[in-house]
């Protein structure tokens, strides 16, 4: 298959295949005799592959070592279990430094919401009382 079929096919630009390949995450496509890149069928499905590992944020190093598995699967592939596991518990990690971050935000945006109220509420009362708002302080 030729290089914009397969661009075509698995939603890719040719430098992203190029990228890929430079990398090493896809097999190498052998070559017509005009020079022109054929890829196999099969690059669809690598192609795939690496994607949805980039999107759960595996490395290209961990999708390197398991696209072999793609051509020969091996039930349960410990090494490509091991690295989701790995991830998964990195992802969780995240999941939980975003929610403490969140938290913080909202004390402190609770916070800075209740001394805005304060800082109107005196400005309403110095005003209703006539006098000046620098005197008030």
């Amino acid at each position: 298959m030729r290089t914009a079929v397969l661009m075509a096919r698995a939603g890719v630009s040719r430098d992203t295949l190029r990228y890929y390949e430079r990398e090493g995450v896809m097999t190498l496509p052998r070559r017509a005799a005009n020079g022109y890149r054929d890829y196999p069928e099969s690059a669809i499905g690598e192609i795939r592959f690496i994607r949805l590992g980039q999107s759960v944020g595996l490395s290209l190093g961990v999708i390197r070592r398991a696209i072999p598995y793609l051509k020969s699967p091996v039930p349960g592939c410990p090494e490509l279990r091991a690295a989701l596991e790995a991830q998964l518990e990195s992802v969780q990690n995240q999941l939980r430094q975003l929610q403490a971050a969140r938290e913080r935000l909202r004390k402190w945006l609770r916070k800075n919401r209740a001394e805005a109220r304060a800082r109107v509420a005196r400005t309403e009362s110095t005003r209703r009382s006539g006098r000046s708002p620098s005197a008030a302080r």
